[in-house]
């Protein structure tokens, strides 16, 4: 069997073109980050107050204020990793494709408790049943992006020339 590679028709120029998407996410990301850190700094000089509002005593110890700030900083996690995924489960929808047949199926939402570096959320996430195939799936956002689902990958989706090219005959 002969698989066609990018390289055959002319589209090596993808990869690059990908990599220069990618790099200039990545900087966006790391900026974004940045802004974040410097809000959440403003906020724990906020939970410093609250936690001290007349300053911290003479007799409390590093230990103590870090035990505040831990705290404050799980809870943070938390919070925003439930509000993301409630988010990012919204944007798919009331129906998404089974990821074996393609059948469009009705979604529900199901909560989940998960543990995160902030302790354990409650992940309200969308769940499909296929009756066709009669099996479960949770579908990602790469169904609003790629027209399809993928069942809890962390990988990224590939078009199969990009994993037939690299294949030996």
């Amino acid at each position: 069997m002969i698989y066609a590679t990018d390289r055959d028709f002319g589209l090596s120029f993808c990869h690059k073109f990908k990599e220069g998407q990618q790099m200039a996410s990545k900087e966006a990301r790391e900026r974004k980050l940045k802004e974040i850190q410097e809000i959440a700094e403003g906020w724990g000089r906020m939970i410093a107050r609250e936690a001290f509002p007349d300053g911290p005593g003479l007799g409390v110890t590093l230990a103590e204020m870090e035990e505040y700030a831990v705290a404050a900083s799980r809870a943070l996690v938390k919070g925003s990793v439930e509000s993301m995924v409630t988010s990012q489960g919204e944007q798919l929808g009331e129906e998404g494709p089974c990821p074996t047949c393609g059948k469009v199926c009705p979604l529900k939402r199901k909560v989940r408790a998960t543990v995160v570096r902030g302790g354990e959320a409650h992940l309200e996430e969308p769940v499909g049943h296929c009756p066709a195939c009669r099996r479960d799936f949770f579908p990602s956002a790469s169904v609003v992006e790629a027209g399809r689902s993928r069942v809890q990958s962390d990988d990224p989706p590939s078009h199969p020339s990009h994993r037939q090219c690299h294949q030996r005959f």
